[in-house]
């Protein structure tokens, strides 16, 4: 129990006092909460794998939330540490000088500690409220240098497509708490299928969409490029991004076939389409963004066709190579900066800018090429290992439900062999730009381009993790998985077993992708130096990979419609609405003058003559009683005469 409170708040701890020590020491004390929150996370993980870890409270009366540590929270919660210290420590020198760097590190560890506390909830209630943190500090990090209006409006586009998405997990929450009473993610299961059901599993997907930015949420990730390079390494390689399919992965005893169906075809979709983007994309961060998009739409895929297991392992590796990739093109823009820092017009992270970088950041350079080869699925490198898994999952799922579903369930294993064909495409073409060829802008040598401590042994560290050998013994097996047996057992799910035609037919496509890169954007091709000088693809389907698919085009399209049909609507408020409650005001209080008036006049005046009569009637019969028994006696005579003529006559 202690390990686990203090391996949720250090790294919080750690970005406080970061930010009360002032810019200058901010980098080494963030650092003292965060390395020994590695070291806490690495003894909860061998906990873990001893004995699951819960831990209950009782929040209000008669109901319970709680914390749960097991084998995948543990592991995940090690991942996220490994990569936010590495992180942290390459930010010291990418964000060195700059005045709110002891605000980025409490930024820092305030989003480590939102993932965390997301990976060790066990209520739904808690892990939603973790969701949100996440989410809100994403927003603060992306928005770091506030002051450009691009990047904070980036910043708050980001976190509104969030939110949207989000309400669905918010509705999937409460019918899973209060409709099922399935309130802990550890005792999930065991409900009867049923159209409510459906429902939560499809608002639980939509808030996992959304943060893992699969269709049609996945116009905020490229956005999230805003922020500081070492944060969008944070973002997009296990924490935030991941959240998502962490989610699907936990919630997955409880979703039923309609909505896992739902889930594989909008995995297979998002990678396909994803991957078309990253093709004629020149920011360098923008592949990446748009290539963490795609591999993210291989999990949700492999959730969706019962693969959940290589999808996890498939988030292990795709964290390592991901985050050096990220860290690779931080150190390309920290050094075109460097070198052409009298030039503030200078678009450090535009790849046709560059080219011939790898004499002057050879690390960076062997770093990137070793993580671009392992998520291009290359054999010995581990996004194969993971990759395969889920590939060969897919295949065996469309195999199996095309004599009842028809043939359509194949282009979902279609897509993702596509998908397997483009990335290699568009990971050579991005090598080939930044690292090969003639310089296209200033080169110059720049003494510590690649510091030891905060660059180089991060990067180090993060390409051996896309070697093979660190996570499987054997370089072919995509169920080698060290961690694997202790995670899931042994698998008896539908991708238990590997094909030899997916294995060859997967390695074929990945080199023939490599291949094609190679004859279309090699550094002496006559059409890679002509698109170098365009702004933008004038091919059809060039214009509709250029534009993402004309996604972003699209919320801008749903937002001034929106606008537009608000802007009817006051219109029609202030011009008819409003007049008519005008108008009914107006006859209300004119009216309610004219009942005044006739109130006063004719009501109050029959009443007052009514009044009137009555005093005059009673004051001559008062006059009439003067209280003298002879006057008594002749009203008497008169009234008897009177009575006696009424009745003779």
């Amino acid at each position: 129990m202690l390990y686990m409170i203090l391996a949720l708040v250090l790294p919080l701890v750690g970005g406080l006092l970061a930010f009360a020590s002032g810019n200058k020491k901010a980098p080494i004390v963030a650092l003292a909460g965060m390395v020994p929150g590695f070291i806490v996370s690495v003894m909860l993980l061998n906990a873990a794998f001893n004995q699951r870890i819960i831990a209950r409270w009782e929040w209000l009366p008669g109901y319970e939330l709680g914390w749960q540590i097991d084998h995948i929270s543990a592991i995940l919660i090690c991942l996220v540490y490994f990569i936010s210290l590495l992180v942290h420590l390459f930010s010291a020198t990418y964000l060195k000088g700059d005045l709110g760097i002891g605000r980025f590190y409490a930024k820092l560890g305030f989003f480590t500690t939102s993932m965390l506390g997301l990976l060790a909830a066990d209520h739904l209630l808690l892990l939603f409220v973790f969701w949100e943190l996440v989410g809100f500090s994403s927003f603060l990090l992306i928005g770091f240098w506030f002051k450009d209006q691009k990047k904070a409006k980036a910043a708050r586009e980001a976190f509104m497509i969030n939110r949207v998405a989000d309400a669905g997990l918010l509705i999937g929450v409460i019918l899973m708490v209060i409709q099922f009473d399935q309130p802990f993610i550890s005792e999930l299961g065991g409900v009867e299928h049923s159209f409510l059901l459906s429902l939560a599993g499809f608002g639980l997907l939509i808030g996992a969409l959304g943060k893992s930015a699969q269709f049609p949420f996945f116009g905020w990730l490229p956005k999230a490029m805003a922020g500081p390079t070492p944060v969008s390494a944070l973002i997009h390689a296990a924490t935030m991004v991941a959240a998502g399919v962490y989610l699907l992965i936990r919630v997955q005893p409880v979703l039923t076939p309609v909505v896992l169906t739902t889930t594989a075809v909008i995995g297979a979709l998002t990678a396909f389409m994803a991957a078309v983007a990253a093709i004629t994309q020149f920011d360098i961060k923008k592949v990446l963004a748009f290539s963490t998009i795609s591999q993210l739409g291989y999990m949700v895929m492999g959730i969706g066709v019962g693969a959940a297991e290589a999808s996890f392992f498939h988030l292990w590796t795709h964290a390592f190579f991901k985050a050096g990739l990220f860290l690779g093109a931080g150190a390309v823009i920290h050094y075109l900066h460097q070198v052409n820092h009298e030039d503030h017009s200078f678009d450090a992270q535009d790849m046709r800018l560059m080219g011939g970088l790898k004499k002057h950041l050879p690390i960076t350079f062997i770093a990137f090429l070793l993580c671009g080869l392992s998520l291009s699925g290359l054999p010995l490198f581990s996004g194969f290992l993971s990759k395969e898994g889920i590939l060969t999952g897919t295949w065996l799922w469309a195999a199996e439900r095309s004599t009842e579903y028809g043939w359509w369930v194949y282009a979902v294993s279609d897509l993702g062999f596509i998908t397997a064909l483009l990335t290699p495409v568009y990971v050579g073409r991005q090598v080939w730009m930044v690292f090969f060829g003639q310089a296209r802008t200033k080169m110059t040598p720049v003494d510590q381009s690649e510091p030891l401590f905060n660059f180089k042994i991060p990067l180090i560290l993060l390409s051996l993790g896309a070697i093979w050998v660190f996570h499987a013994v054997n370089p072919l097996d995509a169920h080698g998985w060290y961690f694997g047996k202790r995670l899931f057992g042994e698998l008896e799910t539908i991708q238990s077993s590997i094909p030899t035609y997916t294995l060859i037919f997967s390695i074929a496509l990945a080199i023939a992708g490599l291949a094609i890169s190679i004859i279309s954007f090699g550094p002496k091709n006559k059409r890679t130096q002509e698109a170098n000088l365009l702004n933008a693809p004038k091919s059809v389907v060039g214009k509709v990979s250029f534009n993402s698919w004309y996604m972003e085009q699209f919320y801008d399209g749903l937002s001034s419609g929106y606008l537009k049909i608000a802007g009817f609507i006051q219109v029609i408020d202030k011009r008819v609405i409003d007049r008519l409650v005008d108008g009914v005001g107006v006859v209300t209080v004119v009216s309610s003058k004219v009942l005044a008036i006739i109130d006063r006049e004719i009501i109050d005046g029959l009443v007052n003559l009514v009044a009137w009569i009555s005093s005059a009637v009673g004051g001559i019969l008062t006059g009439l009683q003067s209280g003298k028994v002879q006057n008594q006696l002749v009203w008497l005579l008169i009234f008897l005469i009177t009575i006696v003529i009424w009745f003779q006559f």
